[in-house]
């Protein structure tokens, strides 16, 4: 019994000690590979927390499935429903993936800047206030479109989208709209003529070597600029990374450093502490003065990046949105996995 006894403690021991892993270059990975698996045994985290903070998500029954980079390697991949070859609908995620596109156009000078009028893409508008709509008005969700998620059923979705009359004088005031980036997607389908799926095939996903998805489309076959994407978990973890590395993978500029910047910088605040708000249809969180931003889809689908923490998570869930589900899966992701994770200040 006391052979047993020690043999348990031993293994509890070492279940508990500190991995020395090979520290990697996590503000340079090459994206184009598969993710390097790594402990949570490691500098820089709380693993007794994390597994507790891990298992309470998985007790919730709209969870799906969640993965965690952390300092560059993949420590945490974890279904309930599905397994590493599931494609998860991830539903207003795709904005962020819209976001990262118009960046590359930008950095392309395919487009000149985020400044450019609705007028130079839709000439037959004549109300005066949509003609002076910017890109940037639709990046931040300024630009005073309603939204209506039924477009993608309409005849022809962008002239149902336009001829809607505006809330507000763009950029006046915010409110959430899938319609608008619909349009942002029909504008980049104007300036290059290709879908965004086929822009982000050659541009971005084949550079991240993500090959499984689906980008739904409209009936006229404008690629879903709302909510039409469908991705594996380590795909979204993928994108994630490459924002936290400041655009680029293994010294490839994939997107500017300045328009990651851009877009998360908080051009929208919510409150006069500026504690939330939104930038280039990415949203933030500020927490204690530390800044997170993520992408975000209905019923749970969250890409976080939290760069002061060298941190990188994504989630799936059920699109069922039932009862406190989000709720509590945000009190389980800020106070037991984001809080399992040091700031790199403090290591």
């Amino acid at each position: 019994m006391l052979v047993l006894l020690l043999t348990i403690a031993c293994e509890e021991e070492a279940k508990d000690a500190i991995v020395d892993e090979t520290v990697l270059d996590w503000t340079n990975l090459d994206l184009s590979k598969d993710f390097e698996t790594g402990s949570k045994y490691v500098l820089g985290v709380d693993p007794d927390q994390l597994n507790s903070g891990i298992e309470k998500a998985k007790n919730l029954d709209d969870f799906y499935a969640i993965a965690i980079v952390y300092k560059g390697r993949l420590i945490v991949e974890e279904y309930n429903y599905g397994d590493r070859s599931s494609r998860y609908s991830v539903w207003s995620v795709t904005k962020s993936i819209v976001s990262a596109l118009f960046g590359q156009l930008i950095d392309e000078s395919i487009l000149d800047d985020e400044f450019v009028q609705m007028r130079s893409f839709y000439p037959f508008i004549t109300d005066s206030l949509k003609k002076t709509i910017t890109v940037r008005n639709l990046l931040t969700m300024s630009s005073g479109l309603p939204d209506n998620t039924s477009y993608p059923r309409e005849d022809n979705s962008i002239n149902f989208i336009l001829e809607k009359k505006l809330l507000y004088d763009p950029g006046t005031y915010w409110n959430y709209t899938s319609a608008g980036t619909h349009i942002l997607s029909d504008i980049l389908t104007k300036v290059t003529g290709q879908k965004a799926k086929d822009f982000a095939e050659l541009n971005l996903f084949s550079k991240l070597s993500i090959s499984s998805y689906i980008w739904e489309e409209d009936k006229e076959g404008v690629s879903n600029g709302g909510y039409g994407l469908q991705l594996r978990l380590v795909d979204m973890a993928k994108i994630g990374q490459l924002y936290l590395q400041n655009g680029k993978s293994d010294d490839d500029p994939i997107i500017s450093p300045t328009w990651v910047l851009k877009s998360a910088e908080m051009s929208i605040p919510f409150n006069s502490e500026r504690s939330s708000g939104y930038g280039y249809l990415w949203w933030m969180r500020m927490i204690d003065g530390e800044k997170m931003y993520y992408a975000a889809g209905y019923g749970g689908q969250y890409i976080m990046i939290v760069p002061s923490r060298a941190l990188v998570v994504a989630i799936t869930s059920s699109s069922s949105n039932a009862g406190d589900y989000g709720s509590d899966l945000n009190r389980i992701f800020y106070n037991d996995i984001i809080g399992s994770f040091s700031s790199l200040d403090t290591q």
